[in-house]
């Protein structure tokens, strides 16, 4: 026998559960007068194992939205004490294997390589579904019963009993003839009705189709639980149910309801419920403000003397010559304009028309820039563009030819500023550092950040300016991606090094050791690519392993899973 497990994952110090247990005495709470006393679990070994008992419902195909627009009286009681959202993510391939693989090993597509439906070329010996977790540390039985043969087949392991049937009746009717068998532990049913009227009629709760289907599955969902009420051991069992969709399905969308996030796309969004009786309802909402999500990161604080610069000998690849083309763009927000023309990127030795180089300095205190050094005299922007403190714009120039004439083009938040004007012949070069900040002896400092700084060897196309502007993270996906000589995200917020990630590696140093400052700005101007944090911030169907191992004692830490843990909040303990 593998019964005496570790340390529970969710186990509570008995202080504690006294103190919830005396709140209990006083909140008369008849709706949970049959939850089962954990009272006596402080955190220690678990004597029998066998008492934790898990059903995992996997219901293809529905959309967390539709649920409970549909008629569901069982998943809505369940709810009541679960934790439960409707705004879960599946893998943004949008196939089911894939969204099956992760809700039943806990490690996403980049491990279990699960990324065609017919599991080709797959890794699931190194990574294998939870069951032969459960078999490796328990002796509890395992069992599954399901419509798809590829799941059943392909990924379902180390199960006791492993059945496929052609209808959801018949899994229904298999599930609840194991859910009868007094060895029943942990079970496993797969659902495909709600999916295939999906397919046939449409993905939302307004089709008659598919909500009937979403109601059916939830008359099935309450015979399943009373057939777990019914079972003659019950009193002495505690049952986690746990009830996902492993994605959703295609349906159009109101288009103001779209973000540039896969919350918004109905073919990835899913349900999940994590239901006992001793559960307090926990709701998990995706984000507010998808439409406008924070740039963040930890900035230099340009002012004063500070300035960082490139090493003067790595600088001559920004030394632009009489040919070639380049583009150079950076986000720029000032605190405090300062006096008289502040430096804010340049190389040259001296940010006055008369030296040889180009710079791009505030043209006063009023909210102006120019470029001066690749023309013959300073090109300034309008006061129609004047820049405001605290707030960021993208701004920036270009370099190119049209036949023979060599022209610069100014630009800001992504449109051209003004005509181009001809350089044709004129030489900028010289032996000095690539310089962001102060320069002494010209102008008095402003306060200002810059970050996200591109230098190209080409001239990036107008309409890529304007559409890469808003973004904050270059990748592939840019055109001119390989063009690049020179990216300084500038957020990385330590030391004195900013980090220079295109492919000529010529970081930035502080001159003197910077103040960083952490930020998070919203603004409407930037189209930010969200991160994989943004959808951990509700349970996904790839944290089920984790729970169900917590669940059944078994100690997950050294499976590096990829499911986030999420705990459970207890009502009161009493019976």
């Amino acid at each position: 026998m593998k019964n005496k497990i570790k340390k529970p994952a969710f186990s509570y110090p008995l202080a504690a559960l006294l103190i919830v247990a005396l709140v209990a005495v006083f909140s008369c709470n008849k709706e949970l007068a049959d939850k089962k006393d954990f009272s006596n679990n402080t955190g220690g070994e678990v004597a029998d194992a066998q008492k934790q008992k898990v059903l995992y419902i996997i219901v293809d195909g529905a959309r967390g939205e539709s649920i409970f627009k549909s008629p569901t009286p069982n998943l809505s009681r369940m709810i009541k004490t679960g934790m439960f959202t409707i705004n879960s993510v599946s893998d943004e391939n949008g196939l089911n294997s894939t969204s099956w693989a992760d809700m039943l090993t806990g490690y996403d597509k980049t491990k279990h390589k699960v990324i065609s439906e017919d599991f080709a070329n797959n890794k699931l010996t190194d990574y294998p579904m939870f069951f032969k977790r459960v078999k490796d540390n328990t002796a509890l039985r395992t069992a599954a019963f399901s419509i798809s043969q590829s799941l059943s087949s392909k990924l379902i392991s180390n199960a006791d009993v492993n059945s496929t049937f052609a209808t959801d009746e018949a899994v229904k009717t298999a599930t609840l003839t194991e859910l009868a068998n007094n060895d029943a532990a942990v079970v496993l049913a797969e659902f495909q009705g709600v999916d295939k009227a999906g397919a046939q009629y449409g993905y939302d709760a307004s089709v008659p189709q598919y909500a009937a289907a979403i109601t059916n599955i939830d008359t099935y969902i309450g015979e399943l639980n009373n057939a777990i009420k019914a079972r003659a051991s019950f009193s002495k069992e505690n049952w986690l149910i746990v009830i996902a969709s492993n994605k959703g399905g295609n349906y159009p969308v109101i288009p103001a309801l779209m973000d540039q996030t896969l919350y918004s796309k109905p073919l990835l969004n899913s349900f999940v419920i994590l239901y006992n009786p001793i559960f307090k309802s926990t709701i998990y909402n995706k984000p507010t403000n998808l439409n406008s999500l924070p740039y963040y990161g930890s900035y230099g604080k340009l002012s004063g003397d500070t300035l960082a610069s490139v090493d003067a000998v790595k600088s001559n690849a920004y030394n632009f010559g009489t040919t070639g083309e380049y583009t150079v763009e950076f986000k720029l927000k000032v605190q405090a304009f300062g006096t008289l023309n502040a430096p804010i990127f340049f190389k040259t030795s001296s940010p006055a028309n008369a030296t040889t180089g180009w710079w791009i300095i505030h043209n006063g205190s009023n909210g102006t820039w120019r470029l001066g050094g690749l023309a013959s005299a300073a090109i300034a922007t309008p006061t129609t563009k004047a820049m405001e403190v605290n707030t960021w714009y993208n701004i920036g120039f270009k370099v190119y030819f049209v036949g023979t004439v060599r022209y610069v083009q100014l630009y800001q938040d992504g449109d051209p500023v003004g005509p181009a004007t001809v350089i044709t012949g004129r030489n900028a070069n010289n032996s000095e550092p690539l310089v962001a900040g102060y320069r002494s002896g010209y102008g008095n400092s402003a306060t200002q950040f810059i970050t996200d700084v591109r230098i190209f060897n080409a001239a990036v196309p107008d309409a890529i300016i304007k559409d890469f502007a808003c973004q904050v993270d270059l990748d592939s996906r840019h055109p001119n991606y390989n063009n690049l000589i020179g990216y300084w995200p500038s957020l990385n917020g330590a030391g004195t090094l900013v980090k220079d990630y295109s492919k000529s590696k010529n970081d930035f140093v502080f001159q003197k050791s910077p103040q960083w400052i952490n930020f998070e700005d919203y603004d409407s101007k930037f189209c930010i690519k969200p991160t994989p944090e943004l959808y951990q911030k509700v349970p996904r169907g790839i944290d089920i392993p984790r729970f169900i191992l917590g669940w059944l004692n078994i100690n997950a830490t050294g499976f590096n899973l990829d499911g986030k843990v999420w705990t459970p909040i207890y009502n009161n303990i009493l019976k």
